[in-house]
């Protein structure tokens, strides 16, 4: 999977989208770290954040990571970002992005614009409360998806879903669906025709955002992203 990827729309729309590592780490300081550049121009921003979904136990599948969106004048957001999508299978640490202006005594810290939390162990990320930068667009944080012991229903709150242990199934939106048959199956995320992500049954990794397995030794949650449009 690409760490970055960037399409330029012909009718002048610019899309970024940032990937979290697809592999676990260990550490909290241990996180890639991107840059976003504002385009010139551009009078509107829509921001998406994907929290990493979590690692299930020996009773439950792992939960999915929170999201949030913000959108919201150009004139309102800083011309550098720092963005910082959560790794797979950890939950040191939520997907964010953040001021490159530093606003701390020390003058080094980045300020916090957002973030979406990832998930810890069946517990679904919690949702982002509100802080200053919110306020300047229209905003909205929801929490993750628990993971499960049986079958996962469809979320009637987020498009990403909770992980289950083998043998059950994963039910999404719009029918989509990962059926639980054999010990382990994997998860996966569309971004068309719409955006929808599904966990993992038994030992498999979930797709982006969502929880893995809890059978045996479960495989890691899918990564965090986050999606950064103007024009």
């Amino acid at each position: 999977m690409l760490d970055v990827f960037h399409i330029a729309k012909p009718q002048g729309c610019d899309i970024q989208v940032f990937y979290g590592k697809a592999t676990g780490v260990s550490t909290s300081t241990n996180v890639g770290q991107y840059s976003w550049l504002k385009p010139r121009g551009v009078s509107f921003i829509y921001m998406m954040l994907i929290g990493a979904g979590g690692v299930g136990d020996a009773t439950n599948g792992g939960g999915s990571g929170a999201v949030t969106v913000w959108f919201g004048n150009a004139n309102n957001v800083p011309d550098q970002l720092v963005v910082i999508p959560a790794f797979s299978g950890n939950s040191f640490h939520a997907t964010t992005v953040s001021s490159k202006q530093a606003t701390s005594t020390a003058g080094l810290t980045p300020a916090l614009l957002l973030s979406a939390p990832s998930a810890t162990t069946g517990l679904g990320g919690s949702a982002m409360t509100a802080n200053q930068f919110c306020a300047s667009g229209f905003f909205q944080s929801v929490a993750g998806q628990a993971g499960a012991t049986g079958t996962v229903s469809a979320s009637s709150t987020t498009f990403l879903s909770g992980g289950t242990q083998g043998g059950n199934d994963i039910n999404a939106n719009y029918g989509y669906q990962v059926t639980g048959a054999g010990p382990k199956k994997d998860g996966y995320f569309l971004m068309q025709p719409i955006i929808v992500g599904l966990a993992a049954s038994g030992t498999g990794n979930g797709g982006i955002g969502c929880g893995s397995g809890s059978a045996g030794t479960p495989g890691n949650g899918g990564p965090g992203m986050v999606l950064i449009a103007s024009w």
